[in-house]
C-alpha cells in the first residue's frame, strides 16, 4: 500500500508540474464588456471590434452586442470616452449598463509593393480597458503586424486581422508580451503631461520608431505614461532617439536606466 501511494503522489506531481502555465486573463470575467475601436476606415474599425467581441465570448466573457455598440457609439460621450476622458466612461456606463469599455485605435500604414508585383501592410492595435465604475485602467497594449497580399485592400485587411487576433489572445489569455532580443537591455521611459491613453500608446510607438527591439505601455494615470523598452543601447541615446522622433517632448532627467519626459 505504501508503494502505491507513492506512485500515485509521483504521479499526481507529475501531472500537475506538466500542465502549462497560463497568466491570468487582463479582463475580470462576470462583468459586461463594450468594444468600442476607432480607426480611419469604418470597416477597419468594425472588423477588430468583431474579432474582439467574438474573442471574448469565446472566452467565456460577456460582450455587449452589435446593436448596443451602435447606441453607445451615437452618443455624445463616446468620442470623449475613446480618448481616456473618465467622466465620459462613467456617463456611458451609467447608461448604457456595460462594466468595462475596451476602447481601441487600430491604424494601417499604406502597403508597400514590393518586386514580386505583392502589397506588404503594416497595421498597428492600440487598446485599453478602463472599469464603467470609476474609470481606472485595468489594461493597456499595443500589438503591430505585417503581412503580404496580392492587392493594397487583402494586405492591409490581413495584417489588421492578425493584429486583431495577436492582441485578443494576450488580452483574453493573459499571454505574455514578446521576450526582448537577446542581449538589450530594459529602459523605462516616463511620459508626464499626457492627455489620453491614445497619446500614452503614441509613446510607445515612437520608441519602436526609435530603434526599441519591443515597447510595451505599462500604466497611464494621471496623465502620465510608462513605458518598458527593449534598446540596443543604453538610456542616453535611447532619450535622444525619441527626441528626435518628438519635438513635443522634452528631457527631465535620465537615472538609472529611466527616462524621465514631458511633453510641452
Amino acid at each position: 500500500m505504501r508503494t502505491t501511494r507513492s506512485g500515485l503522489l509521483l504521479a499526481l506531481l507529475f501531472a500537475f508540474t506538466a500542465l502549462p502555465l497560463h497568466a491570468e486573463s487582463a479582463l475580470p470575467k462576470g462583468k459586461s464588456v463594450a468594444v468600442l475601436v476607432r480607426s480611419a476606415s469604418a470597416q477597419h474599425g468594425t472588423t477588430v471590434e468583431a474579432i474582439l467581441i467574438r474573442a471574448l465570448l469565446d472566452g467565456g466573457f460577456r460582450a455587449v452586442d452589435q446593436r448596443q455598440l451602435e447606441r453607445i457609439r451615437q452618443a455624445k460621450a463616446a468620442a470623449l470616452a475613446l480618448d481616456g476622458d473618465v467622466e465620459a466612461i462613467l456617463e456611458l456606463s451609467r447608461s448604457f449598463g456595460f462594466q468595462v469599455l475596451l476602447s481601441g485605435r487600430a491604424e494601417v500604414a499604406p502597403p508597400v509593393r514590393n518586386e514580386f508585383g505583392l502589397f506588404t501592410a503594416t497595421a498597428d492595435l492600440a487598446v485599453s480597458a478602463c472599469l464603467g465604475s470609476n474609470g481606472r485602467q485595468i489594461y493597456a497594449d499595443a500589438t503591430t503586424a505585417k503581412e503580404i497580399g496580392y492587392t493594397a485592400a487583402e494586405a492591409a485587411q490581413k495584417a489588421l486581422e492578425a493584429a486583431a487576433r495577436q492582441e485578443a489572445k494576450r488580452m483574453i489569455e493573459g499571454a505574455p508580451a514578446e521576450a526582448a532580443k537577446a542581449g538589450a537591455p530594459t529602459v523605462t521611459v516616463e511620459v508626464s503631461g499626457l492627455r489620453s491613453f491614445v497619446e500614452a500608446h503614441g509613446i510607445v510607438e515612437s520608441c519602436n520608431r526609435a530603434g526599441a527591439a519591443s515597447a510595451r505601455l505599462d500604466r497611464f494615470s494621471g496623465g502620465v505614461a510608462v513605458v518598458s523598452v527593449s534598446f540596443p543601447g543604453d538610456a542616453q541615446a535611447l532619450a535622444q532617439a525619441i527626441l528626435k522622433q518628438r519635438s513635443d517632448l522634452a528631457l527631465e532627467g535620465i537615472e538609472a536606466g529611466r527616462i524621465r519626459l514631458i511633453r510641452r
